[in-house]
């Protein structure tokens, strides 16, 4: 599949978009880890372990959306953008599919951050 050729439902973000996603999980991983060290460090209460959620699902979406090829935010405004190309889908069928897709995606990415929270939180309590 090239870089730069929207595939409805599959593909919608090229290169640099793909970067700036997985960049943006990366951090958001990065804050996380920070914040639920800073709560076992500090002897905060275990249930401001949950406080991290918002930073693991933006690190799992971010992630995910990288790995494929896939903008949910892009898909629920009917978008595209690649290095070379951006701009709207005009197929409302094809508009559709990209929808589904996000809608499927960030309910992986929340079905995930709900597990790891859980595993998270649960091995606190349990120390």
């Amino acid at each position: 599949m090239a870089e730069s050729e929207y595939q409805p439902g599959a593909c919608n973000i090229g290169g640099a978009e793909q970067r700036k996603r997985r960049l943006l999980g990366y951090a958001s991983f990065a804050v996380a880890f920070v914040y639920i060290a800073t709560v076992l460090i500090a002897g905060y209460p275990e249930t401001y372990l949950l406080g991290s959620f918002i930073f693991l699902y933006g690190g799992i979406l971010g992630v995910l959306q990288a790995q494929r090829q896939f903008c949910a935010g892009y898909a629920m405004a009917g978008r595209y953008g690649f290095d070379d190309a951006e701009g709207a889908v005009e197929d409302e069928k094809a508009h559709s599919q990209d929808v589904r897709q996000a809608l499927i995606l960030t309910g992986k990415a929340l079905a995930a951050t709900v597990f790891l929270v859980s595993v998270i939180y649960g091995a606190a309590v349990s120390v």
